[in-house]
């Protein structure tokens, strides 16, 4: 199915909440044994509908596994601690905290500076520490993600009800 405007906005939401609040996205990818392989990735960055990118800087097995099987799926969840506080005090949340992306990767590339500054811009002071700096002062390299389908993260009677037709997943249960 088509990634529908709303999919998208709501991905534009959580995505960089997701990044500010844990600093990290999880991305699962397939080991040559066919067994999953989850890691973190601090710096998926959504371009235009049904695309992102991700800074290729440390994860070793996740390159070697997306060169061989490029598909993945990423899971960004909000962890704002009002946005929980206020969701456990209240007994729902007003909109999903986190969502899947369900995409393929592309080849590694040269990063342009447009897309570091985004970066940089996201994680904002943390970047003038020494633990920031090391991590993410050079990003020389990039992956493009080609996102395929949109699921908002459903936590039971805490989420509200996603209607499937104006969706372009069902709700993952």
């Amino acid at each position: 199915m088509d990634i529908t405007d709303e999919d998208w906005a709501m991905v534009r939401r959580i995505v960089p909440r997701t990044i500010r609040s844990s600093l990290h996205c999880s991305i699962a990818s397939l080991n040559p044994d066919g067994s999953p392989h989850v890691t973190p990735i601090g710096s998926f960055l959504p371009t235009q509908k049904g695309r992102g990118v991700y800074f290729d800087a440390f994860n070793v097995q996740l390159s070697a596994n997306v060169d061989r099987d490029p598909r993945v799926t990423i899971l960004a969840v909000n962890s704002g601690p009002l946005l929980w506080a206020r969701a456990f005090l209240q007994g729902r949340f007003v909109s999903p905290p986190g969502v899947r992306l369900v995409g393929t990767v592309g080849a590694q590339r040269t990063s342009t500076s447009r897309e570091v500054q985004r970066f940089h811009g996201l994680v904002g002071p943390l970047l003038r520490t020494r633990g920031g700096a090391v991590m993410w002062r050079s990003l020389p390299l990039v992956r493009d993600v080609a996102i395929e389908r949109v699921t908002p993260l459903w936590l039971g009677s805490m989420t509200p009800e996603v209607e499937v037709p104006s969706r372009s997943a069902e709700p993952t249960r």
